[in-house]
């Protein structure tokens, strides 16, 4: 195991050793002696003064089990290498990464720096690591680099970056930890699709992306889950688009360009320091620097991921209605929606391949074709949508399933041709590797692989968008390339794991592109890395319980769009209602009235679409936009509000595309001189929907009042209502009227955008 420490820290030494080095705009101080004879490091902005990094140089900062394993040393070099004893197995869930992290063993205790090279856009120190403290001889070289581009690709207007890459010889391990010094009351953002955390200090966050799981912390289920149902209740730190990149309230981010398994640890026992752990090196990154607004973070961030694309225009136009169950049964739903004048947009038919039926119930059959046992008037169907002005929708993901027990479907299996051609992940023994999905048994793409991914490519454009007349589709999974898996390109299983989303993400968007519909068709994501924005068109926030809480149900809506937004994700929305359905002993969850009414106004307010969906159990007890009159009136008045905002949205849409600035944020996006809007709690009951709205839903059952904080900044007037004529004062807090189809929303005086709004409501009435 390779143990790599470099830490941040306001603390810089005046040794009569130490160097600097000027890479404008920033300074490295190298000292090779420093505090106890241990060379240090540090990287400050230099107009500003603001530390970067800086070394730590004591292990009391450590973890106590992180201290004991350095036997009584009291000196903390800022490079170690460690021994594990992990083998790299098999892998599918978060929860086997989390134990693994206890295990390792011994590690050097000491460095030395043998060089510094500095040129006009690179520093590089190189130096050796060894033990001291015993009589193992373990000791490899490094070199870690500083260095700009020329212009620094990453530049903002107000803010910069520097980049850097860790190397080691060869030494035998398969661990790098980094460890950067962080003031106690240092806040830490980002890190992707985060459901639960906002500020991470004093928490654990492992990055692979895996299934969110049910529950997530939310008792009885998840325990129920985890303990008879394989870990699948998952815990708060599960997700499908975690990544290795953070932010923090004091002028910094940071980021790795690593796919390997990382786990940032920031439970130091004096919160004074963060452990991150790479499973393989080298190691590569960027550290940033932000002046005034974190806004600049998030602009230089996605010059590297990616940024995101508008949608098409008929997305923002109304709702997608998502339905499933034959062609008897979305015929009848459809008639009552469309009668009701609601503004519908598309026709969302993930169950368009037909049904898998077994002792998990009826799911979706993943053989991507046409089932015209499940719609046998599809054509009649589109023709009838097509009149309306209605785009079709479907379903894909990467998977091919096995036990089809569909009789038209077995007869076309993709399955056996993608077997018989090899285009799927492989085990050790070089044959198809074979998952399980509850009574599900299939294989998964290798994305790795040109001829895989053209055939891919080729199922989408004749089945999808030729057979199905789709518009737009879920673009579904990701999650699920094992450790072991031997991939086309060689890459390992374990490297592969984390960038598969991205991968698929490509080939579902040159699918599109190859036909030239990229500017009428789209798909929408689920799992994610670091650089999918930059072809994912939409992601959606995962597959959460149809309760109000926020460990898996709608409050994680509201922290996962902020948090995801951070680090790329700038268009994203949520299923209308929540999903997952449960009705196990002792835990039942089903969807009331009053769940998908808030829903609603939730989306209405921040989705880059406005999309709803059945569930995962399509029952009587599950309450449906089209269930009643009130329901469907309900409906079409948020939708018509969702319609009309749709100029402000292309607006918003164009930001992201050009600066990477989603339309969800964070308050401390839009107002980050007021200590407020750095606050955890209320980041995870209220948001901004551009620069315009301040948004602060009900998100606790039965609620009719909402607390409401009302962010003060430079030239602030008042806060207005969109429902009232009352006005509230920048920097007040105060308890308002929230009854259904009220939530709170506010826009600051003089928003010429929030005015037009209250106008159109208005002349709705």
């Amino acid at each position: 195991m390779l143990r790599l420490i470099l830490t941040i820290s306001a603390v810089f030494f005046t040794s009569t050793s130490a160097s600097t080095y000027n890479l404008p705009p920033f300074t490295i101080t190298v000292d090779e002696s420093g505090e106890s004879n241990a060379p240090s490091l540090s990287v400050i902005h230099t107009e500003s003064n603001t530390p970067l990094l800086s070394s730590l140089t004591t292990v009391s900062a450590l973890r106590a089990a992180d201290a004991s394993n350095l036997r009584g040393s009291s000196v903390l070099p800022f490079l170690a290498l460690g021994t594990s004893k992990v083998t790299q197995g098999p892998i599918e869930e978060t929860q086997y990464v989390m134990k693994e992290k206890e295990k390792w063993w011994s590690r050097t205790d000491s460095l030395s720096i043998d060089s510094v090279t500095p040129t006009d856009i690179s520093v590089t120190i190189s130096g050796t690591v060894f033990r001291a403290s015993s009589q193992d001889s373990t000791s490899t070289s490094f070199t870690i680099s500083f260095s700009t581009a020329t212009p620094n690709p990453f530049n903002a207007e107000s803010g910069a970056s520097l980049n850097f890459d860790v190397t080691l010889a060869d030494g035998g391990g398969n661990r790098v930890y980094l460890n950067l010094e962080s003031p106690k009351d240092e806040k830490i953002f980002g890190h992707g699709v985060q459901y639960t955390s906002v500020n991470h200090k004093d928490k654990t966050v492992p990055i692979i992306i895996s299934e969110q799981g049910i529950g997530r912390g939310l008792q009885p289920i998840t325990g129920f889950l985890n303990t008879f149902v394989g870990g699948s209740g998952g815990s708060w730190h599960t997700t499908y688009g975690c990544k290795p990149i953070f932010m923090t309230d004091m002028n910094r981010g940071f980021m790795l360009t690593n796919t390997e398994t990382t786990i940032f640890d920031y439970t130091s026992e004096s919160s004074s320091a963060l452990e991150i752990e790479v499973w393989g090196y080298p190691v590569s990154g960027t550290l940033f620097y932000y002046a005034t607004s974190p806004m600049a973070f998030t602009e230089m961030l996605t010059e590297y991921t990616g940024r995101m694309s508008a949608l098409p225009a008929w997305t923002q136009e109304g709702a997608i209605i998502g339905l499933e169950g034959g062609s008897d049964v979305v015929e009848e739903k459809m008639d009552a929606l469309m009668a009701a004048d609601i503004p519908i947009k598309g026709l969302w038919l993930q169950d368009w391949a037909g049904l898998h039926h077994s002792y998990d119930g009826d799911r979706l059959q993943w053989n991507w074709r046409l089932s015209n046992d499940q719609y046998p008037r599809w054509s009649t169907m589109k023709s009838t949508m097509e009149a309306a002005g209605i785009k079709m929708l479907s379903y894909i993901n990467p998977y091919f399933q096995i036990n089809l027990d569909d009789e038209e479907q077995i007869a076309e299996s993709q399955f056996t041709q993608g077997d018989k051609a090899g285009y799927f992940i492989k085990d050790n023994n070089n044959e198809t590797y074979v998952f399980k999905s509850g009574s599900i048994k299939f294989g998964c793409l290798d994305v790795t692989n040109p001829a895989a991914r053209q055939w891919m490519k080729f199922i989408i454009q004749e089945n999808l968008i030729g057979e199905a007349s789709s518009y737009g589709w879920m673009s579904d999974f990701g999650e699920a390339v094992p450790y072991d898996a031997v991939l086309y390109s060689g890459i390992s299983g374990a490297d592969h794991h984390n960038e598969f989303p991205e991968y698929w993400q490509q080939v579902n968007r040159e699918a599109i592109e190859e036909i030239g519909m990229q500017d009428e068709i789209m798909f929408f994501s689920r799992s994610a890395y670091n650089k999918s924005p930059s072809t994912a068109r939409v992601f959606w926030l995962g597959d959460q319980l149809t309760t109000f809480d926020d460990k898996d149900g709608l409050g994680t809506v509201l922290i996962s769009a902020q948090s995801s937004g951070l680090t790329g994700h700038s268009l994203t929305h949520s299923d209308i209602g929540g999903y997952t359905v449960v009705d196990y002993p002792l835990a039942h969850y089903h969807r009331s009235k009053e769940l998908l009414f808030r829903w609603i106004e939730v989306e209405t307010f921040s989705g880059a679409m406005f999309r709803t969906h059945v569930g995962s159990s399509f029952e009587d007890s599950d309450f449906q936009v089209w269930d009643t009159d009130e329901s469907m009136a309900f409906f079409g008045r948020f939708a018509s509000i969702f319609a009309y905002l749709k100029d402000y949205r292309a607006a918003l849409m164009v930001e992201a595309s050009e600066k990477g600035r989603p339309l969800v944020r964070s308050l401390f996006l839009e107002f980050p001189t007021d200590a407020n809007s750095w606050d955890e709690e209320l980041l995870k009951t209220q948001f901004m929907f551009g620069s315009d709205f301040l948004i602060a839903p009900v998100i606790i059952e039965g609620a009719v009042t909402k607390s409401v904080y009302f962010p003060d900044y430079d030239g602030c007037s008042k806060w207005v209502s969109m429902w009232s004529e009352d006005t509230y004062e920048c920097g007040s807090t105060v308890t308002v009227d929230a009854g259904l189809g009220a939530t709170p929303v506010f826009y600051p005086a003089g928003s010429q955008n929030g005015a037009g709004l209250k106008k159109f409501l208005a002349s709705e009435k």
